[in-house]
């Protein structure tokens, strides 16, 4: 990257302040995460949900 590409991006892990954490509930576990982007000056915000593979 260069000139005044920055991007800022995180996953909550446990609830907080800023995102959700991880959440199970049966085959399924779903996330919160946050991208800034600063070039675009766009911020999104995603919801995940994952289809867990039986053990």
């Amino acid at each position: 990257m260069s000139g005044n590409q920055v991007f800022f991006v995180a996953t909550g892990i446990t609830d907080g302040l800023l995102l959700q954490g991880v959440h199970f509930s049966g085959d399924r576990a779903t996330t919160n995460s946050l991208i800034l982007r600063s070039e675009t000056r766009t911020r999104r915000t995603i919801m995940a949900e994952h289809l867990l593979e039986p053990e």
